[in-house]
């Protein structure tokens, strides 16, 4: 995943757990806007709209978006931003840290 400092992304095979799409989840990519959320209300801290996601979802073609998102852990010099993989309880997380 790369996050631009202008608010867009593109990813390389994430989402991964997309039941409908077709071909090699970890080749899938993906591009859209991110944005950081307030802390009060939101699902994701960091929050990610889909424009496309390869195999999936255009949203020129569709119309609307695909929507998701991640937490935030570390600190503002090693951030970490994660996502938990099936069910919260199990504590099996996806980590995404800054690469430099």
């Amino acid at each position: 995943m790369t996050l631009g400092s202008d608010g867009t992304f593109t990813t390389l095979g994430w989402p991964a757990s997309l039941e409908e799409a077709t071909g090699d989840p970890q080749s899938r990519t993906g591009i859209g806007t991110w944005k950081l959320t307030s802390a009060d209300g939101s699902d994701w801290p960091v929050s990610f709209t889909f424009h496309k996601i390869s195999g999936y979802w255009d949203s020129a073609v569709n119309g609307g978006y695909y929507g998701n998102g991640l937490n935030v852990s570390g600190s503002r010099e090693n951030p970490h931003l994660y996502g938990y993989v099936g069910d919260p309880d199990s504590c099996e997380l996806d980590t995404f840290t800054r690469s430099r």
